[in-house]
Formats: C-alpha cells, structure tokens, sequence
C-alpha cells in the first residue's frame, strides 16, 4: 500500500511522465505503449510502466470517447481518473484532423503540477484549449473545452481520485 506522502511525491510526477508518453505522445513514442489487445473490444489502451508505477489508460470512440485511466503502485491501484464527453458540430473530416492534433498539442502542454489534462489555457490560431477544475490529485472534478473560431466543438468532463 502506497503511503500518504508517496502519493504525494510521486504520483503527480508519474502521471506527468505517463501523458508524455501514451495518448497525445508524438507517435514514435506512444506506439510503445500502445496495447495490441485491448482489454474490452473497441478499446484502445495504453500501458506505461516506470519502477514500482504503472498507469494505464483505455477508452472507447473518438470525439464521444469515454474512458478511464488507472495509476498502480507496486500493483495496487491507487488513483483513478475517468472522462468523458462529445463534440457539439459537425466538424468537416479536415477539421476532425485538426481538432484531434490540437487537441494532443493541448494536453501536451500541461504544467507539472497539475498534469491531469492540458494547461488552464492554450491557443493556437483558430483554436482554444481550456481546463477548469476544483480540488487537488486526492479529489478533483473539472471540464476542458476546445473552440474553434471562438465556438465550442468539443468538451470533456474529467473526474480524478485517489484510491484509499
């Protein structure tokens, strides 16, 4: 059982080192921690290991994609966090594409302190990125929204825990 204060040591720093190297990762990189078999069909998975941590991340969909990350330490879960949402247009098969290289751009872009999504704020040309949330890594709620144009295209609800 991971104790109070390697959660909070650890656990924020992993997380950060897990983003970086899974979803929105450059793809050279996340293809190593891709899942050739997910664990539910029409999942996508990633699994990343580092010492006694291991994070894994699987979700189902695209622009409506539900999922769930779980962080482990020597084995036992110890923090979890869930998201999901939708788009709001009907956005061309090119903006798709733009939107979802935004988007990865976007959570890249996290602070190390809070590296549960992406930064409180990001733009780039026509596009936004915003995450809002309330609490800390023990218990947290929050929202990131992506405008195109200065409309919402997209938004996620995210809610985080650790696991006692």
């Amino acid at each position: 059982m991971a104790t109070p204060d390697l959660l909070s040591k650890g656990l924020i720093p992993f997380i950060a080192k897990a983003h970086r190297n899974t979803y929105a990762a450059p793809p050279e990189i996340k293809k190593k921690y891709r899942c050739e078999t997910p664990i539910l069909p029409g999942h996508k998975d990633y699994h990343f290991v580092d010492g006694d941590w291991a994070y894994h991340d699987s979700y189902a969909g695209a622009f409506w994609a539900p999922g769930r990350e779980v962080v482990f330490f020597k084995d036992a879960p110890v923090w979890c966090m869930s998201y999901q949402g939708r788009d709001t247009q009907k956005l061309s098969e090119e903006l798709q594409e733009a939107f979802t290289a935004f988007l990865k751009k976007a959570l890249r872009n996290f602070t190390d302190d809070v590296p549960f999504r992406g930064p409180v704020l990001f733009k780039e040309e026509d596009w936004e990125y915003q995450f809002t949330f309330e609490g800390d890594y023990e218990y947290f709620k929050g929202r990131e929204v992506v405008r195109y144009q200065g409309k919402v295209v997209f938004y996620q609800d995210i809610m985080g825990e650790k696991i006692v």
